[in-house]
């Protein structure tokens, strides 16, 4: 419990309502009017679709004790909101970022207590963030702690001290009550470290803003996202959140402010190179900037002699404090970086080179990321989350190594299943059908999320995109999903690749405005074990 005086206090955008507070305890925090309980402050935010102020009402009767919002109480009463005489409602500038604070406030501003490394970028954000997850538990761990004093937030779930927590369904970074909720059971649990995964949507609605960053790191900006962005530049601009917000915060006593950046990538480089400057002449005080790369160059960390193999990776890591082996089960070009990426910010961090490598090995691999799907066939199924046209085309240029002539000495084949989410980026889909086309030997395109939208006209501008590299025996469509995955599964032969894209971590899909439960893992299998049964269906309820 805290009092509303001191959640008004920690307020950066006050306009009014802050003089005369009652003494308020106040319990949680809220912009859920369904999710009001009495003694909860809410916060109205005018969204996209909804305005919070026209729901007061309801969260007065469930029993709030106080309210933000952004509105006037002219402006209340003009839309017919009446508050009740004396009860405290606080105006501020964004309604956004008054979540974040209160919320922040209510925990005791727990990321004040924790190194905090903030992770952003198109691809690879998820498994960066399980790498420096098992570095930082390797350096933390002891017989108090056996799994480390270190917590992670992803679009996949939350993890604290290695107990493994929900986040729901399709979701980005988690809303700001709940990003300070997990933050607080990290510091409560003697957490030194805590991970969070920045998404850019996240970072544009201010779901982070109370979190006192120490590190940002980046994997890459590629196409994605535009549909909420509008352009390229507001895309990028919003991952540079993440890395401005380093110098808002005073700087915690034995903590260093760390920006990490991907040399290889054009998409982000230079721009965030600039906001770096931007920002150390305003605040006139820097920050130690680290690049890593595959490439030569302006890359700080990079690796050499590099070998695949279908089951591990190996490479020589080089930084300026000298060189190490790492080995990862992990395979992939792209894998490779991200692994730069999270031993550039442990280094930065001080965290021996030892350390590093062994919290590298230790990393099986993430959910839903390159995951191999093993019911004894003689050929390989990947579930990997792959949903950008760049990720794809990583995702696909991995595999291809993967791919063993058939007994009969025929070439093997690379199947590729995915489809492209509706009131989405529109212009995405015929780019994803091109790299299927020009790098896939099959694709067989379905549904992923089609929501609102009609998944036959999705599904032909992706088809429009794979006939400009393939003929029309490399592709089919096949809407429904499981069957989509089944079609695959029962055309592989041994030493084929089978994989499906897009739903990767994903436990639902959704089709008009209904979240239906989903696995691609479970399609898989059921695809696995029953490949000559097209009439059977697998435990999916998910359909197109």
């Amino acid at each position: 419990m805290i009092t509303l005086a001191e959640i008004v206090a920690a307020l950066s955008g006050l306009q009014s309502g802050g003089n005369e507070l009652p003494d308020v305890q106040i319990g949680d925090v809220t912009a859920d009017s369904r999710r009001v309980a009495p003694g909860a402050l809410f916060v109205a935010i005018r969204g996209d679709q909804h305005d919070g102020h026209a729901y007061l009402p309801a969260a007065i009767q469930a029993g709030a004790a106080a309210a933000v919002g952004t509105a006037t109480t002219d402006e209340l009463v003009a839309q017919g909101i009446a508050l009740p005489h004396g009860f405290p409602y606080i105006l501020v500038a964004d309604a956004r970022t008054a979540l974040a604070e209160a919320s922040a406030a209510l925990h005791g501003f727990p990321s004040r207590a924790l190194t905090v490394i903030g992770v952003t970028g198109t691809d690879g954000k998820t498994t960066t963030c399980a790498l420096l997850e098992s570095i930082l538990a390797e350096a933390t761990r002891s017989a108090s702690a056996p799994h480390g004093r270190v917590g992670v937030i992803t679009t996949v779930a939350a993890r604290i001290a290695g107990v493994e927590q929900d986040t729901g369904l399709h979701v980005t970074t988690p809303d700001a009550p709940e990003v300070q909720g997990y933050l607080a059971q990290m510091r409560d649990a003697g957490c030194v470290y805590a991970v969070v995964e920045s998404t850019s949507h996240g970072l544009a609605q201010k779901r982070t803003a109370a979190v006192d960053y120490d590190v940002a790191a980046v994997t890459n900006i590629t196409h994605e996202h535009l549909d909420y962005h509008g352009s390229r530049e507001a895309y990028v601009q919003a991952k540079a959140l993440l890395f401005r917000s380093l110098f808002a915060p005073a700087q915690k006593p034995g903590v260093r402010k760390i920006a990490v950046l991907n040399a290889d990538d054009a998409g982000s480089f230079g721009a965030l190179q600039e906001v770096l400057r931007e920002e150390t002449a305003r605040h006139g005080r820097g920050v130690d900037v680290l690049a890593y790369g595959l490439g030569l160059g302006m890359a700080d960390v990079t690796a050499s002699d590099v070998v695949y193999a279908p089951q591990r990776t190996t490479f020589r890591l080089r930084w300026p404090g000298g060189e190490f082996d790492v080995e990862t089960a992990l395979i992939g070009e792209f894998n490779v970086s991200n692994i730069l990426c999270a031993a550039s910010v442990a280094l930065q961090l001080g965290i021996e080179p030892d350390v590093v490598r062994r919290g590298v090995a230790q990393m099986r691999g993430v959910t839903g990321r390159m995951e191999r799907i093993d019911c004894g066939q003689p050929f390989l199924a990947i579930v990997d989350f792959a949903h950008s046209p760049v990720s794809l085309e990583r995702a696909l240029q991995t595999l291809r190594p993967l791919v063993r002539p058939n007994p009969d000495g025929t070439p093997g084949r690379l199947i590729a299943v995915f489809g492209c989410a509706g009131l989405r980026d529109r212009a995405k889909r015929d780019l994803m059908g091109q790299v299927s086309g020009r790098l896939a030997d099959f694709t067989v395109i379905t549904a992923e999320d089609p929501r609102t939208e009609d998944l036959d006209e999705i599904n032909r501008a992706i088809e429009a995109g794979v006939r400009e590299h393939a003929g029309a025996d490399a592709y089919c469509i096949v809407p429904d999903r499981a069957e989509a995955i089944r079609t695959a599964v029962r055309q592989a032969h041994p030493g084929d690749v089978v994989a499906a894209f897009g739903k990767g971590h994903e436990r639902s899909m959704c089709f008009g405005t209904v979240e239906q439960p989903w696995s691609d893992q479970a399609a898989m299998i059921a695809a696995l074990d029953a490949p000559a049964a097209p009439e059977e269906q697998p435990a999916n309820e998910a359909r197109g």
